[in-house]
């Protein structure tokens, strides 16, 4: 492992104020717009950085708090909170040398910061749907820790001073230094967590920021709005005063604030990718997020392996869903670990190497649908099949609705939208049939999705699919210090997760058709982690 330290300069030689700017800022050498506005179709779920499961919600900590490192466009680990950091010659000890950085209260963010912190993501008592990736990176006790089983003082992380943070890891972890750019390993101010009770993190009064931004606006629904944070360590290297996330859930309405200069950055879905595609500012790109239908196996209708399921992955086109119906540079998912995700041993993608695992066949479909319904007694199926209120996934949703009624003949799938937050509720409390849900992958590694559907992952298994043998080579894979080994263990398991027993049915891979203001710069978009936004820039010409 090497150390590395973080330089970021910027260069924008401008001279006038754009209309969808605002004032601008003089910063010596550069003039640069104050404000950046950035329409989002998902709303924020939650400001607490061990709550919060979603991407847009990470984004916006990722603004106003800081972690040991950060991740360069390439997605490589760099020193932020950490100046440096040195690892023992086993790989197994970590011990970060931290910055003199403050809280935008005044206080010294210390290592105990960082020890509280750590500790509160794995205490039974918040049961963070997190709490798992401590122990994915190794840490002492971790597992034992979020079990209950032992004390939360037993986690293998200390403070040696306020400056020197170490951590304490069973075996070695080649991604541990990217996941320390991941909110849910951030510090927390434990004197203020603890004045703030069970208010923390639920409005602006209730944060506490050590990030380049401070959150100055919290409208739920509406609009969330970051100011730059004069105590931030960095401060000098922030050039956008104010960062702004509307949300709008109609892709049109943001185009039209888009094209009046109100809004900087747009994602397109649909006939909208089509208008806007080769036309100045437009961006595409391949993200990491791999849709997937869960199945409900705690309903009696289905059965791991199961003529039902198998019908339901055989009759669904995901060609045309990603080509026709989004559009927006999504793929076909061909299991349930993404293309250009995670290189293997011998220096190749894991998909590149790995067996297509789903197939579209019609005729297939067809056949396993009438051996359900011989299975059901001769009574045809009804499905209900929950999805989010997106435009995209409203339109995914009708596209898997009407391929498996022409390919399954006499099944009926009915469709229930709700909003995120409701689904995701309702996915974890098993109130649901089939449920249209994504992954986003949190480091660069086949264990970000494998470990999701293991017996144990209660937190994520929503449709608690169960297989002593997939979770045998999974839990194999998670330790085997030989990576040629590890990689098959998860090649057998997604086999036997996707295609033997279709306990969960991928469908596709996200692509992203954005419309971005031509003077914005500084978006670092990661196939693996968090989207940040903390480094844009825009001209003022």
């Amino acid at each position: 492992m090497k150390k590395l330290r973080l330089v970021l300069v910027l260069f924008l030689v401008v001279s006038l104020l754009t209309a969808c700017g605002g004032t601008s800022t003089d910063t010596g050498s550069t003039t640069v717009a104050k404000t950046i506005t950035i329409a989002t179709d998902l709303d924020l779920q939650s400001m607490d950085q061990q709550v919060a499961t979603d991407g847009i919600s990470f984004s916006m900590q990722d603004l106003v708090l800081s972690g040991l490192c950060t991740l360069s466009d390439a997605g490589v680990a760099e020193p932020e909170l950490a100046s440096s950091w040195d690892v023992s010659a086993d790989g197994m000890t970590y011990t970060f040398h931290l910055v003199d950085a403050k809280w935008s209260n005044g206080d010294a963010v210390t290592a105990n910061d960082f020890v509280f912190g750590w500790r509160h993501l794995v205490d039974p008592k918040l049961a963070s749907e997190y709490a798992f990736i401590m122990d994915t990176i190794h840490v002492v006790n971790a597992g034992d820790c979020a079990a209950g089983t032992k004390a939360l003082d037993q986690l293998g992380v200390e403070a040696t001073d306020d400056k020197t943070f170490v951590v304490h890891l069973t075996q070695p972890c080649d991604f541990l230094l990217s996941l320390m750019a991941f909110p849910s390993f951030f510090p927390v101010n434990e004197k203020f967590f603890e004045a703030q009770g069970d208010q923390y993190a639920l409005s602006v009064d209730n944060l506490l920021f050590n990030g380049p931004y401070t959150m100055t606006s919290w409208t739920a629904g509406s609009e969330y709005v970051f100011t730059k944070n004069p105590n931030y360590f960095n401060a000098d290297s922030v050039k956008t005063e104010e960062i702004v996330f509307k949300y709008v859930s109609d892709t049109q309405s943001a185009m039209l604030s888009y094209e009046n200069g109100d809004v900087d950055y747009v994602k397109l879905t649909g006939e909208l990718v089509d208008a806007y595609k080769g036309k100045d500012g437009y961006t595409q790109r391949l993200a990491g997020y791999l849709w997937y239908m869960s199945v409900n196996f705690t309903n009696s209708k289905f059965v791991q392996g199961g003529n039902l399921v198998k019908a339901i992955s055989c009759g669904i086109d995901r060609d045309t869903i990603a080509t026709s119906v989004l559009k927006d540079g999504s793929i076909a998912a061909k299991g349930i670990v993404p293309t250009g995700f995670a290189t293997g041993p011998d220096g190749k993608d894991y998909r590149d190497t790995t067996d297509a695992f789903v197939t579209y066949d019609p005729a297939q479909a067809a056949s396993y649908y009438k051996a359900a319904v011989a299975d059901n007694g001769g009574k045809d199926y009804s499905i209900e099949l929950l999805f989010e209120d997106t435009e995209a996934s409203k339109a995914v949703a009708e596209q898997i609705q009407s391929m498996l009624q022409t390919n399954c003949p006499g099944l009926t799938i009915t469709l229930n939208s709700k909003p995120k937050k409701t689904r995701l509720d309702m996915m974890q409390h098993q109130q649901y049939e089939l449920g249209l849900t994504r992954w986003g992958p949190d480091y660069a590694d086949p264990e970000t999705y494998m470990d999701l559907f293991r017996t144990t992952a209660v937190d994520n298994n929503n449709g608690r699919y169960n297989n002593p043998e997939y979770d045998k080579l999974v839990n194999a894979a998670d330790v085997n210090a030989n990576s040629t080994e590890r990689w098959q263990q998860y090649k057998d398991a997604e086999k036997i997760l996707v295609q033997d027993d279709c306990g969960v049915i991928p469908v596709y891979q996200s692509g992203g058709a954005i419309m971005i203001n031509p003077k914005v710069t500084g978006i670092r978009f990661h196939s693996a982690g968090v989207d940040s936004y903390r480094f844009m820039v825009k001209s003022a010409s």
